[in-house]
C-alpha cells in the first residue's frame, strides 16, 4: 500500500500516507519492488516524521525520523532513520536510500559538464545564442517584484535557517539535492552579472533549442536558482535519468516546463502517452515532478492541459497573480480519462470521456520580474537575428518553477520527504495559507485547493513551535500493515494527540498509481476514505461504538487524494484510513483488499 497522509493544524501540520497499491505487491508473490534491496527480508514499511518529535532517541533528545519494519516472522523493528545508517548522523544518504528502485536497466552517469563561469554568452550551455550588451529598461506596468513575492507573500524568511551552509550546525540533517530540468535547450544569462551555476547536463541528449524554448528553459532556470539553496544543483535533459540516485547530489525531483508546440486537442484535453510515461517514471522511480498545468484556456476557449500535466503522480501547478491573488483565466484545468483505454476518445468531446483527478491540485505565484533584469535583445551568434528578450515572469510556467523551489527546500530541510511523491503532494495540498481571490475563473468544483502554499506551511522549521507537522506513510504488504479488519475492506487507524494550542485542522492523504492502469482502464483504480473522530483518550478503538460519529469524511472519488479541514478542542484525534474498492483489472487487484 501506498498512501501518504498529511495532517496539518491551522499552522499546517501534517500527516501523510502513501499509496495504496505497493502495500499488497507481496501479497500477490511480486517483489515490493518500491523497497530497496538493503531491506532485505522486510515485507512492509512504516514511516513517521513530526517537527515536534515522534521518539525519544540519542541521549534523551526527541528524533524526527521513524520507521517501523515489519518481517515475515512476526518481528516487528523500530528504529529511526538517524541509526539506520549504520550509526552514522547522517539522513536519508547514498546508501540509505530505501525506495530507490531495484530494476534499475541502465546506471545512469552524465557525461557533461558544470557550467560556472562560461564565456560572456555562455557559449558551452547552448552554444547556439548569446545576449548583446544594449539593454533597455522595462516599463513594469503590473507585474509584482521577486522580492516582494518571497517575503511578503511565500514568507521566506521564517524559514531561512535551513538556506545556507553557514546553518549546518543548526540543521544537521540538510543536504543538497539535485532537480533535474525536463527542457529542450538549455539556460543561457538573463542577468548579465550572474552566471549559470551549478548547471549540469548530459552530452549526449538531443537539444534542438529555438528562441523560444531557450528563453523558457532560462527563465525556468532563473527562478530555480533564486529561490533555491546556493548548492542545488540543476540537471537539464530531455529524456528524464534512468536512475535519479546515481547524480550528485541526487535527484529527488524533476520540473517540466517543456513547451507542447504540437499536440492534438486529444492530447491536450486526455490523458495520454506523455502522461502515462510520466505516471510510470514517478511510480518506479518515486521522484517528486513538478508540471505547468499550460495556458491554452484561451484556445478554443477549453481548458487544455499540457500532455505531461494529466500525470496523477505528478503535482500540477496553477497561476496565481501575485498582484491580486486571484487565478489568471489562461491557467489550464480539467483532466479527462477515456473508459474504453487511452487513445479511443477521438473527438473533442465523447461519452467515452470520464473526468479524471482534479488537475491543477496546487496553485502558485506568477506575474513578477527579478532584481536588476532589463529588456535587451537576444541574438543567434551564427545568423545574427534578434530576438528581443522581456524580463517578464508569467504563466504556469513560473509558478510550477516557483513551487519546485519551495519542494527543494523542504527535501533539503526535511529529508523525510525524499523518494514520496505522494506525499509531498499531501503536504502542498495541506499547505495552503494564503487564500485564493475569488471568483475562481472556471468554477468553484475546478479548484483542488483554495489556497497558495508559502514556505512556513511546506519547509518545517523545528525551531518554530507555530507551526505543527505530522506526517506518516504506509508501503508494503497490506496484511501487515492494516490495523482492522472491517470485512472485506480493512482500514489503517492511527491516534494523534492534539497540541494544546491548536484547534483548526486539514488532513490529506494521496496514493500513487500505475500509469498503464489509467491508459488501460480510463480511472485510478483504488478509492479511499479519510475520516477523522474526536476522542477523549489514545485508544484507536473508542470511536467503535459510533462510527458515524465522525468529525471529517472525505471519499477520494475520482481522485488521487483526499482531503478534509475541520475544528477541534478534543485532546485526541483519531483517523481512519478505509480502503473502499480496487478496479478487478488494476495492475495490483486485490493487492491491498483484506480476504
Amino acid at each position: 500500500m501506498n498512501s501518504p497522509m498529511v495532517y496539518r493544524n491551522v499552522d499546517y501540520s501534517k500527516m501523510k500516507k502513501d499509496n495504496q497499491q505497493d502495500a499488497g505487491a507481496q501479497r500477490s508473490g511480486k517483489s515490493l519492488k518500491k523497497l530497496s534491496t538493503a531491506l532485505t527480508g522486510v515485507e512492509a514499511l512504516e514511516g513517521a516524521f513530526s517537527t515536534k518529535g515522534l521518539k525519544t532517541c540519542e541521549n534523551g533528545n526527541t528524533c524526527s525520523f521513524y520507521l517501523k519494519k515489519y518481517y515475515p516472522n512476526g518481528y516487528e523493528g523500530y528504529g529511526y532513520y538517524r541509526t539506520l545508517n549504520n550509526g552514522s548522523s547522517s539522513y536519508l544518504g547514498q546508501a540509505n536510500n530505501y525506495f530507490i528502485p531495484t530494476n534499475v536497466v541502465q546506471n545512469y552517469t552524465p557525461s557533461g559538464m558544470v557550467i560556472n563561469n562560461g564565456n560572456p554568452n555562455n557559449a558551452p550551455a547552448s552554444n547556439v545564442y548569446g545576449f548583446d550588451l544594449t539593454e533597455q529598461y522595462y516599463n513594469y506596468s503590473s507585474p509584482t517584484h521577486f522580492s516582494v513575492v518571497e517575503y511578503n507573500l511565500a514568507k521566506k524568511g521564517d524559514v531561512e535557517w535551513w538556506l545556507y551552509n553557514s546553518g549546518y550546525s543548526q540543521c544537521q540533517e540538510c543536504g543538497d539535492v539535485g532537480i533535474y530540468m525536463d527542457a529542450d535547450a538549455f539556460p543561457v544569462r538573463l542577468d548579465p552579472s550572474k552566471v549559470v551555476k551549478y548547471l549540469v547536463y548530459d552530452e549526449n541528449d538531443h537539444i534542438f533549442p529555438n528562441h523560444q524554448k531557450e528563453m523558457l528553459a532560462s527563465k525556468t532556470y532563473s527562478i530555480l536558482q533564486a529561490t533555491t539553496t546556493e548548492n542545488t544543483r540543476v540537471f537539464v535533459g530531455n529524456s528524464l535519468p534512468q536512475n535519479p540516485a546515481s547524480k550528485t547530489p541526487q535527484v529527488y525531483m524533476s520540473i517540466h516546463n517543456r513547451p507542447n508546440d504540437s499536440y492534438t486537442p486529444e492530447e491536450a484535453t486526455f490523458y495520454g502517452p506523455e502522461a502515462r510515461d510520466l505516471d510510470n517514471y514517478i511510480y518506479e522511480n518515486r521522484t517528486i515532478d513538478i508540471v505547468a498545468a499550460g495556458n491554452y484556456w484561451v484556445r478554443n476557449n477549453r481548458g487544455q492541459l499540457n500532455p505531461q500535466a494529466h500525470a496523477v503522480n505528478a503535482v500540477t501547478v496553477g497561476a496565481v497573480n501575485a498582484n491580486d491573488q486571484k487565478i489568471p483565466n489562461y491557467t489550464s484545468f480539467s483532466s479527462h480519462y477515456c473508459n474504453k483505454g487511452m487513445g479511443h476518445c477521438l473527438g473533442s468531446e465523447s461519452y467515452y470521456s470520464v473526468y479524471g483527478t482534479a488537475k491543477p491540485e496546487i496553485y502558485n505565484y506568477t506575474d513578477f520580474y527579478m532584481q536588476g533584469d532589463k529588456k535587451r535583445t537576444y541574438t543567434n551568434w551564427f545568423t545574427h537575428e534578434p530576438f528581443p528578450y522581456d524580463p517578464y515572469y508569467t504563466g504556469t510556467e513560473s509558478a510550477a518553477s516557483y513551487t519546485a523551489g519551495m519542494v527543494a527546500g523542504l527535501l533539503r530541510a526535511n529529508p523525510f520527504y525524499r523518494w514520496h511523491p505522494e506525499v509531498v503532494k499531501a503536504v502542498l495540498l495541506n499547505a495552503g495559507e494564503n487564500n485564493i481571490a475569488t471568483p475562481y475563473p472556471h468554477g468553484e468544483e475546478n479548484v483542488a485547493t483554495k489556497k497558495v502554499p508559502t514556505y512556513r506551511s511546506t519547509v518545517f522549521n523545528r525551531f518554530h513551535s507555530s507551526q505543527f507537522h505530522e506526517s506518516r506513510y504506509w508501503i508494503g504488504d497490506w496484511d501487515r500493515l492494516f490495523t482492522h479488519d472491517r470485512g472485506y475492506r480493512g482500514e489503517i487507524r492511527f491516534s494523534v494527540q492534539r497540541p494544546t494550542d491548536k484547534h483548526n485542522f486539514s488532513a490529506t492523504i494521496a496514493w500513487l498509481t500505475s500509469g498503464n492502469d489509467i491508459a488501460k482502464l480510463g480511472v485510478i483504480p483504488q478509492n479511499f476514505e479519510l475520516l477523522a473522530y474526536e476522542s477523549n483518550s489514545s485508544n484507536v478503538d473508542a470511536i467503535d461504538n459510533n462510527l458515524d460519529n465522525y468529525k471529517a469524511q472525505s471519499l477520494s472519488g475520482s481522485n488521487s487524494f483526499s482531503r478534509i479541514s475541520f475544528s477541534s478542542n478534543a485532546p485526541y484525534l483519531t483517523f481512519r484510513i478505509v480502503f473502499l474498492s480496487d478496479y478487478d483489472r488494476s495492475e495490483n487487484y486485490n493487492q491491498g483488499m483484506k480476504n
